[in-house]
């Protein structure tokens, strides 16, 4: 290879180095100022990091990308077109987002001649953006809630006292095993720690592309870009928490006869939870149902409706056989030594 093919090389990383480093920090920064999302952000500014260091690993790596440096000469210094007035965070997220990705891609092709030694930790880094990229675009639009709640056949029910391993992590293994919905159900905590922990589920979530509903609370739903919230029948009544959210986050409510889920349905609610159907001790709400009554409840209905309360997995198929297509479950997963494992053994009740 030539000297000049050499300098040109050089040219190439160089510029596309600054362009990849200064993309993924406006990525990492609407992540974090506008998102609230700090799992999203670390992983972005580590990409950063790990691909500078990767290039600039010695002096003379660094001295030989500056000295490559021509900024008079470069036929297309001039500013590329900006977005347009007024662009939304989600559109300088997603702009940045391309940017990065062409750079990466350039440098990954560049390297292969110049630097053969980080072509690898270029290749590893443009597949973390893909999924990073994924992972935000379901944050920016979330797609339509509603077609994802007709989707959703196993709703996790998340509370901290159930699992003996961090919540989060149970959580994490459930949604990888399948579950597409997950209530956070958290009522003793102070609401910093509520808050905290809603974002950090609304970014796994954001991941496996599940809804997240906040349980009783509208204010955190809202806060954490939550897809729903979840109200029972002594909290604000369903037009007050509408009024709050809008029309864009779907809103369940808990009921326990067939009045109730009736009167949920027509006041608005995207869905309702039916239950206790068996006998449990995660929740006092009357006597329980049973198959049978749900079977009559679930006919009467035109929106989703998932059974709640007792629900094994064993107990999962004697509903699926009742024409129960969905369930609310807590302690049945989070209490599991083995969580993917359960989760697949409900999610197999269907398929019974």
């Amino acid at each position: 290879m030539s000297s000049r093919e050499d300098r040109s090389l050089l040219r190439i990383i160089d510029a596309n180095l600054n362009r990849l480093s200064e993309a993924l920090r406006v990525a990492e920064d609407v992540c974090r100022f506008h998102w609230n999302q700090e799992g999203f952000a670390r992983e972005l500014k580590g990409l950063r990091h790990e691909i500078l260091e990767g290039l600039l690993s010695s002096e003379a790596a660094r001295k030989a990308l500056l000295d490559g440096r021509d900024i008079e000469g470069d036929p297309g210094r001039e500013a590329p077109p900006g977005l347009p007035p007024g662009a939304s965070a989600e559109s300088m997220a997603f702009r940045n987002i391309e940017r990065a990705k062409e750079a990466i891609r350039v440098l990954e092709e560049a390297c292969r001649a110049a630097r053969p030694d980080v072509v690898g930790l270029l290749a590893r880094g443009r597949y973390l953006l893909y999924s990073i990229e994924k992972g935000i675009g379901r944050l920016a639009s979330a797609g339509d809630p509603q077609a994802r709640l007709q989707a959703a056949s196993l709703c996790l029910l998340g509370t901290g006292a159930l699992t003996a391993r961090p919540l989060l992590e149970a959580i994490e293994q459930a949604l990888a095993a399948g579950v597409r919905m997950v209530q956070l159900r958290e009522k003793g905590l102070p609401d910093r720690e509520l808050l905290r922990q809603a974002r950090a589920l609304r970014e796994l979530t954001a991941r496996h592309d599940a809804l997240l509903v906040i349980n009783d609370r509208p204010d955190v739903a809202l806060l954490c870009g939550a897809d729903g919230v979840h109200v029972g029948q002594d909290d604000l009544p369903l037009g007050a928490i509408r009024a709050l959210v809008g029309e864009k986050i779907l809103v369940g409510v808990s009921t326990h006869s067939a009045d109730q889920a009736r009167k949920a349905a027509r006041e608005g609610a995207d869905y309702v939870g039916v239950g206790p159907v068996f006998k449990t001790s995660t929740k006092d709400a009357g006597p329980p149902l049973g198959p049978e009554e749900l079977s009559a409840i679930l006919k009467e209905l035109s929106i989703p409706a998932f059974a709640i309360g007792g629900i094994t997995a064993e107990k999962a198929r004697e509903l699926a056989r009742a024409g129960c297509k969905r369930w609310a479950v807590s302690s049945g997963i989070l209490s599991a030594e083995d969580v993917p494992e359960r989760v697949r053994a409900y999610l197999d009740a269907l398929k019974a």
